[in-house]
């Protein structure tokens, strides 16, 4: 059944309080994915430096199955964060969150080269992406959860569009330092010092999502369920149990919007310099400006599904991705600039079509005792197993196959797999936030 708190409770907050909760919902947002997918866009340089043999085509192999190993520690993270967030409360786990991300953040500006420590240097690597990954597979669904349930009935598609426009706008200023530090250094100098700096930025962005985060008000839901005895002892446990048939569709909506996320956002810039021969800081650029469209789009899709529903734009989306993934690749591969910009254009249309919608999505599915767990469980194995080894497996499959449209095939056959599962999904928009 929907909850029964009155909506004036969550729809008629004061402006200000209001944008407390936004600002701290995605404040911590912003900061985890900028710091994640920034080692993404310096995998080259990360290549050279920690792995000792030179920085060749195995070395950035090596380095985005590095990037892979976080992924595949988020769905622990889930588990710990998602357990901590039903049974503690929103605020509490998304806090801790922050706090583990702090460490690997604050390690990685110091990490000591190969050069230095030999084989401890990757080992390092390892293990502060690994501790990002527990970190980030907590935040995006609490965050997502605890904005969801401060909306009113006719406005989750908005706030749930606006994590995911924070995630990619913490993947844009990854990207738009990249980009400058491309434009504005030496190859020699961005190689000694300069990706150091770009984690170094994000430590900014991190003591302001403490402040916000320690003074964000709790989830109303929560504190409902709380207040009539209804939270889960053991919610991991519940879900699994109980919750098999929207852990299965969440993972389904999940998986192509992951990897086609990873295919622009990560993969690309490094494919348009490579198999499109485009230079660096002209890839960089196509990039950026294609991820500052995802950052928009999804809060107009978000919003107009609010009065629409879901349904029409997961359907919609997915369709137009698999019909593109081949000639997105195709484009970005012919070595001429209008092309690239095409091929990554309409691919962030696409793109911020589907992130306008999954994420209220995802917190429709599940009652408030198990939303934390099973938005957690579903949304990270589905960026772990899929998302984060999209750039592993499409260098791979260029290696093994010398065609620069294999990631484009791979895209697009596990694009109409998903869309094929995920036709019939219920339509979960025009109705109100589950309960127990």
């Amino acid at each position: 059944m929907p909850d029964s708190i009155p909506q004036d409770n969550l729809a008629d907050e004061s402006p200000e309080g209001r944008g407390k909760v936004i600002a701290a919902g995605v404040i911590g947002n912003l900061f985890e994915w900028y710091d994640f997918v920034i080692y993404g866009f310096f995998a080259p340089s990360i290549a050279v430096l920690f792995f000792g043999s030179g920085g060749d085509g195995s070395d950035v192999l090596k380095a985005f199955a590095v990037f892979a190993v976080g992924y595949f520690a988020r769905p622990l993270g889930a588990i710990i964060f998602g357990s901590i967030g039903d049974r503690l409360g929103r605020k509490k786990a998304l806090l801790f969150s922050l706090i583990v991300m702090a460490v690997p953040t604050i390690g990685l500006v110091f990490l000591p080269t190969w050069d230095t420590v030999g084989f401890l240097s990757p080992v390092l690597l390892i293990l502060y992406r690994i501790l990002q990954g527990i970190s980030i597979g907590g935040e995006f669904t609490g965050a997502n959860a605890y904005l969801s349930e401060h909306a009113g009935n006719n406005r989750r598609g908005l706030h749930g569009a606006m994590t995911v426009s924070s995630a990619m706008l913490g993947i844009l200023l990854g990207s738009l330092v990249y980009t400058l530090m491309e434009w504005m250094l030496s190859p020699d100098d961005l190689l000694a010092w300069g990706w150091r700096l770009a984690f170094a930025g994000g430590l900014l962005i991190l003591f302001c999502a403490a402040w916000l985060r320690w003074r964000m008000p709790v989830s109303p839901h929560f504190e409902k369920a709380k207040a009539t005895g209804r939270v889960a002892q053991h919610p991991i446990r519940d879900c699994l149990r109980h919750q098999r048939g929207p852990l299965l569709r969440a993972i389904v909506l999940i998986s192509f919007p992951a990897m086609f996320c990873y295919a622009l956002t990560v993969y690309f810039s490094e494919f348009l310099s490579t198999q499109g021969t485009l230079p660096k800081p002209m890839a960089g650029l196509i990039v950026t400006v294609s991820i500052g469209v995802s950052v928009v789009l999804p809060l107009i899709i978000g919003a107009i599904s609010d009065h629409m529903g879901r349904r029409p734009f997961i359907r919609g989306a997915f369709l137009v991705g698999v019909c593109w993934a081949v000639p997105m690749f195709l484009l970005a591969g012919m070595g001429a600039p209008a092309y690239a910009w095409i091929a990554a254009l309409v691919a962030s249309l696409v793109l911020g079509t589907m992130q306008g919608v999954y994420p209220a999505t995802l917190t429709e599915l599940f009652p408030t005792s198990t939303r934390y767990s099973g938005t957690s469980i579903s949304y990270n194995v589905a960026f772990a197993f899929l998302g984060g080894t999209f750039p592993l497996i499409a260098q791979w499959l260029v290696d093994l196959t010398g065609s620069s449209l294999a990631p484009g095939y791979y895209l697009g056959a596990a694009g109409v797999i998903a869309l094929i599962l995920i036709w019939r999904i219920p339509e979960t928009g025009l109705s109100p936030l589950r309960s127990d």
